[in-house]
């Protein structure tokens, strides 16, 4: 046999990839440029905001690849890498496919179109325009600064209540609170723990020599969809009242898909909350606000390195109050995975950050 193929006079050919391969990687290539040139044109038409905004929050494990590679080390931690694997498993569906899998609801929407502007509980993740979904936006001029005629014996106080007020605090969505200690993501009384989270910044502010005032009003039990046309009044009472306001907050926590990562970062030895920053563009003076959420974010970075994440999330399609003043900012505050205490470690910090800045 050897000698016959010593001698054979048939030829032979070499190839460096064998056409089968070569059919294979062309189309990986194809498919990978496809992936890229829909990925480019989705973030220059904005709507990759939302996938850019989770993928940014999420650290990469690589302490799960070192344990998956060493079977016997890696038994101890079976618990964590079985979690880890839910997590990227969860995380991945979301993002190929905007189905949660911990809410069978978002199964229908592979089926039936939402409408446009998307039902409230669906989240900010099928609103990329309009992350906290400000829902219809009405005009100042149709909602009244009193809500209620007020009575004749009762005189309407003088204007302003308090000139050395520097910062004003409200809640769109009072309800929303932390699940990530085992308690509900909201309080269907409008009684949410991001309200005691503002009360625990406006204490931290006033601490550093910065007058603040909190409103309490409750905007999101009632309707949610027409929460912001409540707080509208809400905001628009506190810039009036209080016209030495330099910074108006409009404080929430985020709503991330169960599997992914809270967002926590360690400062002055405690665990706390994240800050994310959103603008609304439908403010005439958004750029306004930016600038001054682009100073903050860099003075939070030069002296709390972390706690802000720093994209700004902008919402195309909303607004959120944001045209009433120059230095109206919505904050978000961790998101329900967070824990209460994590979410208050951010507002004491946070509020010796903004005593800082403004008194600069």
């Amino acid at each position: 046999m050897l000698k016959e193929n010593m001698f054979s006079t048939k030829k032979w050919r070499w190839s460096f990839w064998p056409s089968a391969r070569w059919a294979r990687g062309f189309l990986l290539i194809l498919l990978t440029l496809l992936f890229l040139g829909l990925f480019v044109y989705a973030l220059e038409e904005g709507t990759s905001r939302q996938l850019v905004r989770v993928m940014a929050q999420q650290s990469f494990p690589f302490e799960a690849l070192i344990l998956e590679g060493i079977p016997g080390y890696s038994q101890p931690e079976r618990e964590h890498l079985n979690q880890i694997r839910t997590q990227g498993v969860s995380l991945g569906t979301f993002l190929l496919t905007g189905v949660n899998i911990a809410d069978a609801r978002t199964y229908f929407f592979s089926y039936f179109t939402p409408p446009p502007g998307g039902p409230a509980w669906i989240g900010w993740a099928y609103n990329p325009g309009d992350p906290e979904y400000e829902g219809e936006i009405p005009e100042l001029e149709e909602i009244p600064l009193t809500p209620s005629p007020v009575p004749p014996e009762h005189e309407e106080p003088a204007l302003p209540l308090d000139d050395e007020v520097l910062v004003g605090i409200y809640h769109t969505h009072n309800s929303e609170s932390y699940a990530g200690d085992g308690g509900g993501e909201r309080d269907d009384k409008g009684d949410g723990e991001i309200v005691r989270v503002g009360e625990t910044l406006k204490e931290s502010l006033e601490k550093h020599g910065i007058r603040t005032v909190q409103a309490l009003d409750i905007h999101d039990v009632e309707d949610f969809n027409k929460a912001y046309s409540k707080s509208l009044y809400t905001a628009a009472a506190l810039v009036k009242n209080y016209p030495s306001m330099k910074l108006l907050l409009d404080l929430h926590r985020d709503g991330l898909p169960p599997g992914v990562n809270k967002g926590t970062v360690m400062i002055q030895g405690k665990e706390v909350a994240r800050v994310m920053i959103v603008i609304g563009q439908k403010n005439p003076h958004w750029e306004t606000n930016e600038a001054i959420a682009e100073e903050l974010i860099a003075f939070a970075e030069e002296n709390y390195p972390g706690l802000f994440i720093p994209r700004i999330t902008y919402a195309s399609d909303a607004r959120y109050n944001q045209h009433l003043l120059d230095g109206a900012i919505l904050f978000e505050i961790g998101s329900q995975l967070n824990t209460f205490a994590e979410a208050q470690g951010t507002a004491e910090v946070l509020g010796s950050l903004l005593a800082d800045w403004l008194k600069e």
